[in-house]
């Protein structure tokens, strides 16, 4: 090849390198200013609800995190917001509770040794999340 063409080729790369940058730049710059741009909110939102429903937290006030017993039931009490869905989870039984009251008291079983029980409240208002809460207890049967 001559070195005419050799250098057309060459300069023929460089220019075409040269528009392709600039296209997918000007492109993204293009695409950027065509979305919205969400600003942070200045204020959090407390847990309250346009139609001026609060949410209570899940306080749990029995049993007691890391608790040994030596029945094979135990009772849970403690306090969430009205018309509420309480699932208790464990490896030996699942139960679903209705809470029609903010004050709750069921049993549930136990299996021998440790037992690792999840409690999710699902409130009647949906525009709020579910809370979880996790405790260990263990029953050790005193005939052993």
């Amino acid at each position: 090849m001559k070195k005419e063409t050799v250098v057309a080729i060459i300069l023929g790369l460089l220019f075409g390198g040269i528009v392709a940058v600039f296209i997918s730049l000007k492109s993204k710059d293009i695409e950027l200013s065509k979305n919205k741009v969400i600003p942070p909110l200045k204020e959090k939102i407390v847990s309250s609800n346009l139609t001026g429903v609060e949410m209570k937290s899940l306080e749990l006030t029995e049993p007691a995190n890391n608790a040994i017993y030596e029945k094979d039931t135990i009772r849970f009490k403690g306090i969430v917001s009205k018309d509420s869905l309480i699932v208790v989870q464990s490896p030996i039984k699942d139960l679903v509770v209705k809470n029609t009251n903010e004050k709750f008291d069921f049993e549930f079983p136990l299996a021998l040794g440790e037992n690792s029980i999840k409690i999710v409240v699902y409130p009647k208002e949906k525009q709020f999340r579910p809370q979880e809460k996790f405790i260990k207890v263990y029953y050790i049967d005193s005939e052993l």
